[in-house]
């Protein structure tokens, strides 16, 4: 196959020689590398020295932007929640704000990767966003400075009865010992009675670092196998165990997760449904369940490359599978009619849980920072976390550690 390396080495010289503007060589071999990487899944990629840099910004819970998470609701572009001390929170706007321009642009004209790119930008950088109140039906032009903005990832509340409520946006770094801290202070605001149970809520989380979910669903498991990965030809890779050590909760436990739970929080999932420590409630998830290790370059470029596929202590391979849910339960708060669900095995050149590819459309995923998707947290403050009261997947959860309350107590 590397004698193939002579054609391309001869196109690059046709298009140098003879293409109707001066070629820049660095972009055409770069976008030639980002093909390459294309052709083998959607995970793989070729990152240039500030991608890197703007990739391991985001999963240190990082990210150069406004600071806002963003959702569709009736059609239009709402802000979700305003991060606490960000530019858009402190340039007055907030949530249940809907988006009409960005940098005078319609974003209903816009591709999901041409908003991302709008909000985006350098730090000390500024964007003009036109936007309309919920109170007020004239809308008013933001001037708002980007900003390196830290992610509020975990959010907990307490809820009625004495149970308790944890969400988890994604798996950064250290977002494990931040669930635990949640959870810990959750115990110490019910004293002197016990907490009855936690809802542990993954909806929308795209996942992060392995080793975030392993210790995570160690919490609540005390031994036995919490994931193993498995590469070429089914070899292992890895296995990963619970310690006893790192067991933290035999608290009763549900897990909420739908379509966009991917990757570590499916892996959280699938391993506390194996060992039956939690009942599993709300949709089947993505079904990302390959892994991808870095690897650098020598000019601060870097491959990021699928080396293997999770599987869960049952031995089931989650990829385009995903993780199906003991309760089955619909989202009613955040719907729109134009888009439809996908998954892991929709995308193009999508894994199986063998080695076979599928060719089908392409769609985005979304990104960790300004998330225009669905939000379990409808038009919830700053600093006011608990979802809305409609949120029937969220109610099926607490109704379902009720019920096993109640057997216990009966029993």
């Amino acid at each position: 196959p590397y004698a193939r390396l002579d054609t391309f080495a001869q196109v690059l010289s046709v298009v140098e020689r003879n293409y109707v503007d001066e070629a820049d060589r660095t972009a055409m071999i770069d976008g030639a590398i980002r093909g390459m990487m294309r052709a083998l899944d959607p995970h793989s990629a070729f990152m240039t020295a500030a991608d890197r840099k703007e990739f391991d910004r985001r999963t240190a819970g990082q990210f150069v932007g406004i600071g806002v998470e963003i959702g569709l609701k009736n059609d239009e572009l709402r802000i979700i929640t305003a991060f606490y001390g960000g530019p858009a929170q402190k340039a007055g706007l907030g949530s249940g704000d809907t988006i009409l321009a960005v940098d005078g642009r319609d974003v209903s004209k816009m591709s999901v990767d041409e908003l991302f790119e709008a909000l985006r930008g350098d730090p000390g950088s500024s964007v003009q966003l036109t936007v309309r109140h919920p109170e007020k039906l004239t809308p008013r032009n933001y001037t708002v400075t980007r900003q390196v903005v830290q992610l509020d990832i975990v959010r907990s509340q307490l809820l009625d009865d004495g149970y308790g409520y944890v969400a988890l946006k994604s798996f950064a770094n250290g977002s494990a010992a931040k669930v635990k801290a949640e959870i810990d202070k959750l115990i110490e605001l019910q004293k002197p009675a016990l907490l009855k149970g936690i809802v542990l809520d993954l909806r929308k989380n795209p996942g992060g670092f392995l080793n975030e979910g392993v210790e995570l669903a160690n919490y609540f498991i005390k031994s036995g196998n919490i994931v193993s990965t498995r590469g070429r030809d089914g070899v292992t890779i890895q296995d990963y165990n619970a310690s006893s050590f790192n067991h933290a909760y035999d608290l009763p436990l549900a897990v909420l997760i739908d379509e966009g739970s991917a990757s570590a929080a499916e892996i959280v999932a699938g391993a506390l449904q194996d060992h039956h420590r939690a009942i599993i409630v709300g949709q089947t998830s993505f079904g990302k369940a390959s892994i991808q290790n870095m690897f650098s370059l020598h000019d601060g470029s870097s491959l990021k490359l699928t080396i293997g596929r999770y599987y869960t202590p049952s031995g089931k391979c989650i990829q385009a599978h995903g993780i199906k849910p003991d309760v089955e339960v619909e989202d009613l708060i955040l719907r729109s009619k134009d888009r439809p669900v996908k998954r892991e095995k929709d995308l193009e050149n999508a894994l199986d849980t063998g080695t076979k590819k599928k060719d089908s459309t392409q769609i985005l995923l979304p990104k960790t920072g300004e998330n225009p998707n669905d939000s379990a947290f409808d038009d919830a403050g700053e600093h006011e976390p608990l979802p809305a009261i409609n949120d029937l997947q969220l109610y099926m959860a607490i109704q379902q550690l009720r019920a096993r309350d109640f057997y216990v107590r009966e029993k």
